[in-house]
């Protein structure tokens, strides 16, 4: 399974429209060029992000993207969950046979490894500040 990118993107929009000068373009075509991606990709995480209470638009039709809290109280985890349907580090195979008995019993004795997992990645997910990734962005561009 390829890993997802949604959000290693979100993060990067994010960071990109935290940094950004009054007088900087935050079109989705300006965006997508700094993530190499299709604006309509960004587009849809920019939703998705506005959906969550992450982004709010200000201004005129259709308004500048900016950020709805300080990027302090963003952290990954709500990042994570307004860009992912399914925030699972691992999927379970559902396609296993049913009629072994390893197939038909191992998706229900691996999740609860796996949930222990997703519950420690979101406790970690929640310690890291959006604000702390501009800051190491910025540190980097010097």
């Amino acid at each position: 399974m390829k890993p997802s990118l949604r959000l290693t993107n979100a993060l990067h929009i994010l960071v990109y429209i935290a940094a950004a000068r009054p007088d900087d373009s935050l079109s989705s075509k300006t965006i997508a060029g700094s993530i190499n991606t299709n604006p309509s990709r960004v587009r849809a995480l920019l939703s998705d992000l506005q959906n969550a209470g992450i982004l709010k638009r200000e201004g005129d039709y259709p308004g500048r993207p900016v950020l709805a809290r300080d990027s302090q109280a963003i952290t990954f985890a709500d990042v994570l969950q307004a860009v992912e349907d399914c925030a699972s580090v691992f999927a379970l195979d559902k396609h296993t046979n049913p009629e072994c008995p390893v197939g038909s019993s191992i998706g229900q004795a691996l999740s609860k490894y796996y949930d222990e997992i997703d519950r420690d990645v979101l406790a970690i997910l929640n310690k890291m500040v959006l604000a702390d990734l501009v800051n190491d962005v910025r540190e980097i561009q010097h």
